[in-house]
């Protein structure tokens, strides 16, 4: 019956076999990588991950993809990421160029299209050559070696068969010659050597592996099958290979921890070494080509494949053992087994050792609040949204009649038949089938039987209480007298039971006494906690921030975040099984072995990733000079490895300008200075891992600020003495200029002084005594003869030139009009008084506008004297004079002209001497003068041109006065 019994059990079992693949981060077009077929990776000295793939070649800096691509390229893809002696990443093409990386741009060595013809071909470096293989056709082939240095080539005498150019190992190459023997060749020597005299039949491909000690061979047939495993050391030894290696195709191998990590066509392949065998640990990514794999700075495992991109495996000992999202519950039986309960009324058994889940038919398909297995009974408490009963191993069930079974928050073992109920309506005390008491009628949260102190935690609305074992005996449990709200509680092996906060960390808390917290002082990687449990005494913790183990004793954490794996932080329940613990979240249900799964990571080193000046990207140097209006500058700062951002934040402090440490907000990873001001400063940055506090520091950079040359002292000195230099000169040149103003002034008024006095004379020669007295004798005879109106007109004529003259002389200029009319009026009282013994016509062009030119005053009418007195008066007959005006259009000038018929200046003076020596025309010297100053007070240029006329004989006939007067 019991055989029938059991089969039929199994029956209605639901097995199922979980494959346990790490947690892996799958990089996709998504995270900025643009391929899927990867040939190559690669990890150089300075901790970039390099990528040889079907697109060209990429680089990985610890937080962006870039590409790298040479304008000579021909084709896309690369192969055979190597670095030389001097740390610069090489790769090649199947078109024979042959490239390398400086300063972050993809360089050409050189293209050997013509002699590799075409052909995959991979190589080495031995010291400073570049050593590849040459294709001469039908199967016929040559070693080559060019000098990086020098690209000198030169042939070696190796004759290499296989797929591999070799394995450098201690400076000197490893490869395979005819018949697959393994040989050696020292190039400084040029000598070759026999290792191994081993020939194996049916192999077309060998590979060479670095290990951690020596390396390692691989030959394989055609079809890349029957694979044979060889390890150097000293000499060539046969392993075994697991079958499941010899019937794929082996593309890569390293080993790390002595474990052997075989890239192949259907997976990775874990394997151990024993007794010269090996054996499978592991088995990731099954199905899928790996091409490479490797381990980054930061020990995150990457493989690459041909069809799938990339696989980056943070910790190998976390694995996701079940996509159940879903689940309410996690319920330790023994070290090697559990309940999962489900929100949707599945109800698991999971058996750790078989990795096997098992569907146990007791659940009813609705919400599972809270299962309690009781270990001295065997027996499992199971509450659900419709259900509430025991059952056994046998799964016979009990049911527990309860006032309400909606709203369940937490059942907990008092002893082998009793139970603590939490609910939304209160807490109850169950004890076989039906509930025997009702502790509270307020809602709920959790409850704790402490089985090391019999006593009863209950946290409810109004925080947390405790009760004494006979529930009579009421403690309210309170942190500086607040109470404390918890939604979780465990107790560890000392007695301690240990409470969650819903943002205040943990508390740890020994008969009714708070004796320990746990926050964000003092380790704890954040106060918001999702759920604890124990593990003997110690306990773990998951939170926001990440899942950490707290070790009592030494009062320590121990932290997991994203950076190990951790692909969310909604982690609700953790139960531990022996050295398993289990972790379910909104992803699924994980385990890892808590022995193994804390990583050594040492925080990596920060460094400036670029550099912008002005918004221009500048090289990066460790010491910079800037002028002041050139100081906008940036620093962006990084550090390698895949997700060593997830858990860090930078600081920064520029000496000679911050005082304290200056941190960035988190995700920033740069600093700005839109300027500088002048000096010297010094840029030391750092990074601050949040979770466990270590410090990381980068190298300084110096920075060198200078003023503009106007800002500098020696400008402002300079400055200050050409200022009073220039006020020196200022007041110099204004005094200089004042004291020429003030001589112009004075010379002018002198010139005025002269020219009034020059108008004066003037004035006197027109009205000097001769010209009077005859002109009043003329009036008198007029008188004795008895013709008054003669004379009354004569003298009216006479005082009208007088006052004329009067008037004019206090102008500095008179119209034309005016001057032509004195004119006329002087020449008929000189006329009528010489009895009409001459005549005078004055002729005026026309063209000319009397009324509005203006001439000197009292200049022209001395002249006409002149000609009348010295000209006109000594000749007996025939007396003319003509007085003309026109316009001089090329000297934009007005031309006076007076022409008299006389006896010339010549023989006027030498009357004039006879009658008085030493004598010289008044009226003409005083002209002369008049001239001189109007030209120079009123900048005018008048020009007087006196021309004497003669006859054949040189007689005198007559003078000709030229005036120019500027219009």
């Amino acid at each position: 019956m019991k055989k029938s019994l059991f089969h039929i059990y199994f029956l209605l079992l639901f097995l199922g076999i979980h494959a346990q693949d790490p947690i892996s981060i799958h990089i996709t077009d998504k995270d900025g990588f643009p391929d899927n077929e990867i040939y190559d990776l690669l990890q150089d000295k300075k901790g970039d991950i390099w990528i040889a793939a079907n697109k060209g070649l990429f680089k990985f800096d610890g937080k962006n993809f870039t590409q790298l691509t040479h304008p000579k390229k021909q084709g896309r893809s690369f192969f055979n990421l190597t670095l030389d002696p001097y740390g610069r990443v090489w790769c090649n093409n199947l078109a024979g160029q042959f490239f390398y990386v400086e300063d972050n741009k993809l360089e050409l060595f050189g293209n050997y299209q013509n002699i590799i013809k075409g052909a995959y071909t991979d190589f080495v470096f031995l010291n400073d050559q570049l050593v590849f293989r040459i294709y001469l056709g039908e199967g016929a082939q040559k070693v080559c070696a060019i000098n990086i240095n020098t690209k000198k080539k030169r042939d070696l005498p190796l004759t290499v068969t296989g797929t591999s150019m070799g394995f450098v190992f201690n400076d000197i190459l490893y490869y395979t010659s005819k018949g697959f023997k393994l040989k050696s060749y020292d190039f400084e020597n040029e000598e070759a050597k026999l290792i191994s005299d081993r020939t194996i039949h049916n192999i077309t491909f060998s590979n060479f592996y670095k290990l951690k000690e020596g390396f390692c061979l691989i030959k394989s047939n055609a079809e890349h099958r029957n694979n044979s495993f060889y390890e150097y050391d000293n000499e060539l030894l046969p392993v075994e290979i697991p079958r499941a290696l010899n019937t794929h195709r082996i593309e890569g191998l390293f080993e790390r921890d002595n474990n052997y990590y075989f890239s192949t066509s259907n997976g990775m392949y874990i394997c151990t070494k024993k007794n010269n065998s090996l054996k499978i640990k592991d088995h990731y990514l099954e199905g899928i080509f790996v091409t490479k794999a490797l381990i980054d700075v930061n020990n995150n495992l990457w493989i690459s494949t041909l069809n799938n991109s990339i696989y980056i495996i943070p910790n190998e000992q976390l694995k996701k053992i079940s996509n159940v999202n879903n689940i309410s519950v996690l319920e330790k039986i023994n070290d090697s087994s559990c309940y999962i309960g489900t929100r949707s009324g599945k109800l698991l058994e999971y058996y750790k050792t078989s990795n096997i889940f098992k569907t146990n038919l007791v659940s009813n398909n609705s919400f599972i609040r809270s299962i309690s297995f009781n270990k001295k009974t065997g027996k499992t408490l199971y509450a659900s949204d419709k259900s509430f009963f025991t059952f056994d191993a046998f799964n016979r069930k009990d049911n527990i009649n309860i006032m309400n079974t909606s709203g369940i928050k937490n059942t907990d073992v008092i002893n082998d038949s009793t139970y603590v109920v939490s609910s939304s309506s209160g807490v109850y005390i169950v004890k076989g089938k039906s509930q025997i008491a009702r502790i509270t009628f307020k809602r709920a949260y959790t409850s704790l039987f402490s089985i090391s102190n019999n006593q009863l935690y209950v946290s409810d609305v109004d925080g947390l209480n405790l009760y004494s074992n006979d529930l009579k005996i009421k403690k309210e449990i309170e942190i500086n007298q607040n109470p404390i709200y918890t939604f979780k509680m465990t107790e560890s092996t000392n007695g301690i039971v240990w409470v969650s906060t819903y943002d205040k960390g943990v508390y740890g808390i020994k008969n009714g006494i708070v004796i320990k917290k746990l926050n964000e002082e003092n380790g704890l990687a954040s106060n918001f906690v999702n759920t604890i449990n124990t593990d003997g005494n110690d306990l773990w913790i998951a939170t926001e921030k990440g899942v950490q183990l707290y070790n009592s004793n030494t009062d320590s954490f121990k932290i997991l975040t994203k950076q190990d794996g951790i692909n969310s932080y909604a982690i609700k329940h953790i139960e531990v099984l022996g050295n398993d613990v289990l972790l379910s979240s909104n992803l699924g249900l994980f385990s890892f072995d808590k022995t193994k799964i804390f990583k050594e990571r040492k925080l990596q080193k920060p460094y400036i990733k670029s550099v912008q000046i002005q918004e221009k990207d500048t090289l990066i140097l460790a010491n910079y000079k800037l002028p002041q209006e050139s100081s906008n500058v940036r620093f962006n700062f990084n550090i390698k490895g895949f997700h060593s951002n997830q858990s860090i934040i930078y600081q920064y402090i520029l000496k000679g300008v911050d005082k304290d440490w200056i941190t960035l907000t988190r995700g920033s990873d740069y600093v700005k200075f839109n300027s500088l001001p002048e000096g010297d400063f010094e840029l030391r940055y750092r990074i601050i891992d949040e979770v466990n506090g270590e410090v990381s520091e980068g190298d300084s950079i110096n920075i060198k600020v200078t003023l503009p040359f106007y800002k500098t002292e020696l400008f402002w000195l300079f400055s200050s003495v050409v200022s009073i230099m220039i006020v020196i000169f200022y007041f110099r040149k204004r005094t200089r200029r004042l004291k020429e103003t003030q001589k112009i002034q004075l010379e002018k008024a002198e010139i005025n002084r002269d020219l009034t006095f020059s108008q004066l004379e003037n004035l006197r020669s027109q009205m000097n005594p001769h010209f009077i007295f005859n002109a009043l004798n003329s009036i008198q005879d007029y008188i004795i003869i008895n013709e008054k109106k003669l004379a009354r007109d004569y003298l009216v004529r006479f005082a009208k030139l007088i006052r004329l003259y009067l008037d004019q002389s206090r102008k500095n200029e008179i119209s034309l009009e005016d001057e032509l009319s004195t004119l006329n009026l002087y020449l008929e009282l000189e006329k009528e008084r010489f009895e009409g013994d001459f005549d005078y016509e004055i002729n005026v062009d026309k063209e000319l506008i009397e009324k509005d030119i203006y001439v000197p005053s009292l200049l022209i009418q001395p002249y006409v004297e002149n000609a009348l007195k010295h000209g006109l008066l000594h000749k007996t007959d025939d007396k003319k004079l003509e007085i003309s005006f026109v316009k001089n259009s090329d000297a934009q000038a007005l031309q006076c002209t007076i022409v008299d018929n006389g006896i010339g200046r010549e023989s006027a003076a030498k009357i004039n001497e006879k009658r008085h020596k030493s004598h010289v025309s008044f009226a003409t010297s005083a002209n002369q003068k008049r001239v001189t100053l109007l030209n120079s007070a009123m900048n005018k240029n008048i020009q007087v041109k006196i021309v004497d006329l003669y006859d054949e004989e040189r007689n005198g006939i007559g003078t000709v006065v030229t005036i120019n007067l500027p219009l």
